[in-house]
């Protein structure tokens, strides 16, 4: 048994010799020994007085005395482009470029003592492309900012959806709601141009209103032009073609009811458009803001607003405390029961604006009590012209509450707020206007909308003032649906406030 495996042993002994004599000859199809001559390591030599092998000398290295590299093994520490390289469409660098010394990208470092010659060979081989790499933030170690601009949900107010209104709703005629919160159906337009009078502010379209306001203002300036002497009216702004709140100035003017009138006499030429735009109105106060200027406010002007408020429909006319201060005392003392209609507000220093009760027979219009009876010249226009001095030296701007504390602005008056019957309006045919189902929330939404608002931006406050909060997304005021995750954005990094 013993002696069979020494003869297997030296079977396999013979047949090994045998192979590797034919993988030598040159008949092979390749020489295994070639393919793993790199990897033989030549010995040192020896220091013959120690017996240690000896270091090779940096300064002169013997570079014949290395192994020759594998192609694909980055040479110098760079990342060259060879001619596989090339034809794979990597961009070519000019060949007086330099090559780093030490690897910059995602090479190997070359010892010192190889720097210089694996350059030189990699100028000679292939062209050396230096690669730069862009390391980006990492997200949630930043700074958190706090807030400088509130940002507000914002809402499609009534007003959005009246003033795209271009043409009336071919409907009865209806002031339907209050002067300060309705709509008009059945609009009629006064001409821009009439025999004693002219449209002011034309690309404004403000010159509709119900049918008796419109035969008022016809009326009133045939008869002040004929009766009084005035030259005719300057008329500014009525009501849109299918009335509601306005964009810009009226609080009220939105069922058809309400017209300015201007105190400047009507010239004695048709104005231009653009001289209807331009021209601004005189007004009717002196330096002080508190008494008219006789120059400018005259008997004129008396009778003219007399006149106005001699019509029967006339409920109301609005005028500066100092223009109602100036009335009282040039009235006639014998005939005063006029001045009971006419009313002090704020503004209306070169213009009075006339208002007209409720047309009898028409249901859905909101009257006003009556002014009464008294002139109003005693203490209530003393006490109007106490709410209307000018500061003797201007505010001084009052510093900004921090955000945390700020309150939501005044929320537009939404369609909601509006009679039920001014949805119809603006959908009247022909050229209805679409209402978006946003136009639609109700008050109660709208101040839950707000709310919320206010709760991240104070969230978000407080995230800025907490140290090493993580910065709450950039867009979270604006979407006050997303207010939860606020709480995460304000919990403080435990470490960034670890003192070590």
């Amino acid at each position: 048994m013993r002696a069979a495996r020494f003869v297997v042993l030296a079977v396999f002994c013979a047949m090994a010799v045998a192979v590797a004599s034919w993988l030598q000859s040159p008949g092979a199809p390749f020489t295994a020994l070639e393919f793993i001559g790199p990897l033989r390591a030549e010995p040192r030599p020896v220091d013959d007085s120690s017996g240690v092998p000896v270091s090779p000398d940096p300064a002169h290295p013997d570079v014949d005395a290395h192994a020759p590299l594998p192609a694909f093994v980055p040479k110098g520490g760079v990342l060259t482009n060879t001619e596989e390289a090339a034809a794979q469409g990597e961009e070519p660098v000019s060949p007086n470029a330099a090559a780093p010394t030490r690897d910059t990208t995602t090479g190997s470092v070359a010892p010192d003592h190889l720097q210089g010659t694996a350059v030189a060979a990699g100028a000679k081989s292939s062209k050396a492309r230096p690669i730069s790499i862009e390391v980006e933030p990492i997200p949630g170690l930043g700074t958190v900012e706090p807030p400088t601009a509130p940002v507000w949900p914002t809402f499609v107010g009534a007003k959005t959806l009246f003033g795209a209104a271009k043409v009336p709703a071919p409907l009865a005629p209806r002031a339907i709601g209050s002067y300060s919160r309705g709509c008009l159906a059945g609009a009629v337009e006064l001409p821009i141009d009439g025999p004693a009078w002219q449209e002011m502010r034309l690309s404004r379209n403000r010159n509709w209103g119900h049918p008796e306001l419109v035969s008022l203002v016809k009326r009133f300036a045939m008869d002040a032009q004929t009766l009084d002497g005035w030259p005719g009216l300057l008329v500014g702004d009525l009501a849109q073609p299918r009335g509601g709140p306005m964009v810009t100035g009226h609080a009220s003017h939105q069922i058809g009811l309400d017209a300015d009138i201007w105190l400047t006499p009507m010239p004695d030429r048709r104005l231009t458009e653009k001289e209807r735009e331009e021209l601004q109105a005189t007004s009717m106060l002196d330096s002080t803001g508190l008494a008219v200027d006789p120059t400018i406010f005259t008997e004129r002007q008396t009778a003219l607003i007399k006149r106005a408020a001699s019509y029967p429909e006339v409920e109301r006319i609005f005028v500066h405390p100092a223009i109602k201060k100036a009335l009282c005392k040039m009235a006639d003392p014998v005939d005063r029961a006029w001045l009971g209609k006419v009313r002090p507000w704020f503004g209306h220093y070169y213009h009075f604006h006339i208002r007209i009760k409720c047309p009898e027979g028409f249901a859905g219009c909101t009257p006003q009590p009556p002014p009464g009876n008294e002139d109003g010249c005693g203490k209530e226009v003393d006490n109007w012209l106490a709410r209307v001095i000018p500061a003797k030296e201007p505010a001084q701007p009052a510093p900004p509450p921090p955000v945390s504390k700020l309150k939501p602005p005044k929320p537009p008056l939404m369609l909601a707020e509006l009679p039920k019957e001014c949805r119809a309006v603006l959908s009247a045919r022909p050229d209805p206007v679409k209402v978006p189902q946003e136009a639609l929330l109700t008050p109660v939404q709208v101040k839950k909308a707000l709310a919320k608002a206010a709760s991240v931006h104070a969230a978000l406050a407080k995230a800025a003032a907490v140290p090493g909060a993580k910065p709450p997304p950039s867009n979270l005021a604006a979407r006050p649906a997303l207010r939860p995750h606020v709480r995460k954005a304000a919990t403080p990094d435990p470490k960034a406030s670890d003192p070590k």
